[in-house]
């Protein structure tokens, strides 16, 4: 038995909505770090790292972009939604920890 009204669903769509525009931003800030002059790969092995990291960086911004235009055009019932927007903050939060990460082996060299 559902106990929720549409109303509710609208608030919680309009509160992930939100977090997930919170979120775009956040992946803005991660990217501006990751192409600062600081964070230039300075061996063949910081290369590859920082390339795989923009490519996760990448990929997550479509993720986080499709969430909200799903949100946004409420295509899919939120429920169906919430385990992908979970995935989405897991995936932000490690790619964050191995960009900072990355940036302190960048500087060591």
């Amino acid at each position: 038995m559902n106990t929720t009204s549409p109303i509710t669903d609208k608030l919680d769509s309009n509160a992930c909505l939100l977090r997930m525009e919170r979120n775009h931003r956040d992946l803005a800030q991660l990217s501006k770090k990751l192409n600062s002059y600081i964070c230039e790969p300075r061996t063949y092995t910081l290369f590859e790292r920082i390339e795989i990291l923009r490519n996760r960086l990448e990929r997550l911004k479509d993720n986080n972009s499709e969430i909200m235009a799903s949100l946004k055009g409420h295509k899919k019932n939120l429920g169906n939604q919430v385990e992908r927007i979970k995935q989405q903050f897991m995936e932000f939060r490690e790619l964050e920890k191995c960009v900072a990460e990355y940036m302190a082996g960048a500087r060591n060299c």
